[in-house]
């Protein structure tokens, strides 16, 4: 069973190590935030109808995921930044940003990661079933695409069993510039809690930045949704969207690690 916890202490640890010592990420990033991320090693802010973001890295798409945050209204929502690291790997290099690229796509491999449940004190599966699919209608489980070059854009469909929000199909938005990867994610189908409708469709989203630079790289995630009554469980919900983000990049870290 893929753990968690070894990525949760490098998402912590590495960070802050690696902003300290570069300044590559200065151009992208205000000297406030990168100090923050040095001394914390992730960074975290609510999203939702009362706050901005405010992590979100100075690069072209930047425009696209204010719009998109502002767009969906999230009744709940987050953001997250973090450091990836390499010393070993160029990531400059071609043929590292196609291998980045295709793990971003191997979405059968999010089968069964962890995270931690702070309600339950403990790790949990985050998706129980996680594979791509031949479309929104007839939902037939097909194999992670592998691409040999990357192409501007590209979309994909994919079910997920999450063990919070049930049986759901996505649809993925996949930008590439040269400089930096976007992924969008958003519901095609009623997101339920404890069986309970709680997200219509297209009322969630997950944004996901890479930007590579040398042997690291800049992890931008935002998450939330617009969501139904959520009778006081603002702050449950805000902790899940974090969570998924969380493990998110546990899932890209340890894929790197093994690919690299």
């Amino acid at each position: 069973m893929r753990k968690l916890a070894c990525s949760t202490i490098v998402l912590l640890l590495l960070g802050g190590a690696l902003c300290a010592a570069d300044s590559s990420f200065r151009t992208v990033l205000p000297e406030t935030i990168l100090d923050r991320l040095a001394q914390e090693g992730s960074l975290r802010n609510s999203l939702n109808r009362e706050s901005q973001p405010l992590l979100i890295p100075d690069v072209p798409a930047r425009a696209r995921i204010v719009e998109r945050i502002r767009e969906m209204g999230f009744t709940v929502g987050t953001e997250v930044l973090a450091i990836y690291s390499n010393d070993t790997v160029d990531f400059d290099l071609p043929a590292s940003r196609l291998k980045i690229y295709n793990i971003l796509r191997s979405f059968s491999t999010m089968q069964g990661i962890e995270y931690y449940s702070a309600s339950r004190e403990r790790m949990r599966t985050l998706f129980a079933q996680s594979y791509v699919v031949d479309g929104p209608e007839n939902g037939r489980k097909v194999p992670d695409p592998v691409a040999e070059r990357i192409p501007a854009s590209s979309r994909l469909y994919v079910f997920q069993e999450d063990l919070t929000f049930g049986e759901n199909t996505y649809v993925n938005e996949f930008r590439y510039s040269g400089d930096f990867y976007l992924v969008e994610s958003r519901n095609l189908t009623t997101m339920r809690y404890f069986l309970f409708p709680m997200v219509k469709p297209g009322d969630s989203a997950t944004m996901i930045l890479l930007i590579p630079d040398g042997t690291r790289i800049l992890f931008y995630g935002a998450g939330g949704a617009r969501t139904m009554r959520l009778l006081g469980l603002e702050r449950s919900r805000e902790d899940s969207f974090y969570n998924r983000i969380k493990a998110i990049y546990g899932w890209f870290s340890d894929r790197m690690d093994g690919s690299f």
